[in-house]
């Protein structure tokens, strides 16, 4: 793995994880969790099994998909490409790092019925699609369309599937760490620090504020090497031997 992928990869983990503070993201935990019932704790951890992969599916289809669009647009890589991948990562951590509110807000909710018509494993593994989707519902960070932009920017599906692939398991290590413990009092206070502390939310947008910077300056330091042209073997003269001796 690349720098530059290792820095995609470690912004797009921490967006991921800056959705555990959005409105699906603590109904998650309750859903899966089965907040009221635990004496069902097999089947919670069932649908944390199947939650990942659903939301790593999701990740890798949103951020492929926009990958393969711009390579189908404008073909992968290049100078300009990746001038332009670091002003939408500057862009985005500036306003991350300013605590800008977050624009447009898509307040869509999660399915509540599927809870009920469908064994809650399967359920959750569709949850976990939706979530890490990122635009079917509502993320809480610049970042998600700061990784939107840089995967069309640079029209690598490579880079799109580590970013989709990492955004999943961002979004998906709150729901499975938490819900297990939901009913505990450990689990009880994990959620009352998310919702009543704001500083722990500010905290982690600082993060995906720096991290977008690494990003910003490893796409900076690849210009160079996106720029440069390779000298093949039919230029070299060295390779002919005695033919010009």
């Amino acid at each position: 793995m690349s720098v530059l992928e290792l820095s995609l990869a470690v912004a797009a983990l921490l967006v991921g994880l800056t959705g555990a503070w959005s409105p699906c993201g603590f109904s998650m935990v309750e859903t899966i969790g089965l907040a009221g019932d635990g004496g069902r704790r097999c089947t919670t951890i069932a649908a944390c099994v199947t939650f990942v992969p659903g939301a790593v599916v999701g990740g890798v289809v949103t951020f492929g998909s926009l990958a393969a669009l711009g390579e189908a647009t404008h073909g992968a890589g290049g100078r300009l490409a990746y001038l332009i991948a670091a002003g939408i990562a500057v862009a985005a951590a500036a306003a991350e790092a300013r605590g800008m509110r977050i624009a447009p807000q898509i307040r869509r909710q999660l399915p509540q019925g599927w809870r009920w018509t469908m064994p809650l494993p399967l359920a959750s593994a569709l949850y976990g699609i939706l979530l890490g989707l990122g635009f079917t519902t509502f993320v809480l960070s610049f970042g998600v369309w700061a990784l939107a932009g840089i995967s069309v920017a640079l029209g690598d599906p490579s880079a799109g599937l580590v970013i989709g692939a990492a955004f999943g398991i961002g979004r998906a290590i709150p729901v499975i760490a938490v819900s297990p413990i939901v009913d505990t009092p450990l689990g009880i206070r994990c959620v009352e620090v998310m919702a009543e502390r704001p500083a722990l939310y500010r905290i982690f947008r600082l993060g995906d504020a720096l991290t977008l910077g690494l990003v910003a300056a490893a796409l900076t330091a690849s210009t160079a090497t996106a720029a440069r042209t390779e000298v093949g073997n039919g230029a070299d003269p060295s390779v002919t031997g005695k033919a010009l001796a």
